[in-house]
C-alpha cells in the first residue's frame, strides 16, 4: 500500500516540513557525488558519518551525538529519501500545524533520537569486524510524525494505492487509523522474523519513534486542544 494523499488535507504550505525535505534532498546529491568519486568511497563516508552502533561506549558522548544527528539525514538509496520524503510531507502538514513550526522542528529531531535510541536497545544488531552495525535514515524521525498524525487525526482518508502494475492497480480512501495501524504491524512482525525476509531496515527505530510521536501527542494535548476536522472534508480529493 502506498499513500497519494490526505483527503482534505490544507493545502497551504508547511514550512518546517518542507525545509526539513530539502535538506535531506540536498545531502543525499552530496550522497551522489561522493558516489561517483569511486567504488567504496558512498560506504566510506556513511560510516564516517552515520551512527556505528557497535562503537557506542568506545567512543564520547559527543561524537555518538553528533553521529545520530547526521545519521538523520543520510539515506541508502534515491527512493529510500523519496518515500521518506513523501511521508514527511504527507503527515508532517498537520502536526507541524498543531505545534507551530519551530517547535515541530524540536518534536522531529526528538523522534529521531528515540527511534535510534530504540534500535540501540531492541534492534538486535550483530556486531562483527565487517559489519559495526551503521544506523542512516529519516525513518524513525519520520515514523515519529505519523505517530503523531495518528494521534491527532485517527479518522482521516489517506489515498492509497493498492498494487503497482496496470491492470492490478486500485486507489482506495483507508482510515488514518488503518493505515497506521497496519504499517505499524508490519513493521512489527518484520521485526520478530514472522514476515518478508531479512533486511538491513532498522523496524525497532520505526516502531521506537512512532510510538514517541504518539506518546508526544497525548502529552501536548493536555496542554493544548486538538483542532476539530472539518465535517465536510470528506467531499474534498
Amino acid at each position: 500500500m502506498f499513500p497519494l494523499t490526505i483527503v482534505g488535507r490544507d493545502k497551504s504550505l508547511p514550512k518546517a516540513t518542507i525545509a526539513i525535505a530539502i535538506l535531506n534532498i540536498l545531502v543525499f546529491l552530496w550522497e551522489l557525488s561522493i558516489d561517483a568519486q569511486g567504488e567504496g568511497f558512498l560506504k566510506a563516508a556513511l560510516q564516517n558519518y552515520g551512527l556505528e552502533v557497535c562503537k557506542i561506549g568506545e567512543q564520547s558522548l559527543g561524537t555518538t551525538s553528533l553521529d545520530t544527528f547526521r545519521s538523520l539525514f543520510l539515506h541508502a538509496s534515491i527512493a529510500h529519501v523519496l518515500g521518506n520524503m513523501w511521508f514527511l510531507f504527507l503527515f508532517g502538514g498537520l502536526v507541524e500545524r498543531y505545534l507551530g513550526s519551530l517547535k515541530f522542528i524540536v518534536a522531529y529531531f526528538a523522534f529521531g533520537v528515540l527511534a535510534t535510541f530504540a534500535h540501540v536497545v531492541f534492534g538486535n544488531t550483530v556486531c562483527t569486524i565487517t559489519d559495526t552495525g551503521v544506523v542512516i535514515g529519516a525513518s524513525g524521525a519520520v515514523a515519529g510524525v505519523m505517530g503523531g498524525f495518528l494521534f491527532l487525526r485517527p479518522r482521516a482518508k489517506v489515498k492509497t494505492m493498492l498494487g503497482f502494475f496496470r491492470p492490478f492497480v486500485w486507489t482506495v480512501k483507508i482510515p488514518a487509523f488503518a493505515f497506521l495501524g497496519y504499517w505499524l504491524l508490519a513493521d512489527a512482525l518484520q521485526h520478530i522474523g514472522w514476515i518478508g525476509v531479512e533486511t538491513d531496515v532498522a523496524h525497532m527505530a520505526h516502531i521506537g519513534g512512532f510510538l514517541a510521536g504518539l506518546a508526544t501527542m497525548f502529552c501536548v494535548a493536555f496542554f493544548k486542544p486538538i483542532p476539530k476536522p472539518d465535517p465536510l472534508e470528506h467531499l474534498a480529493e
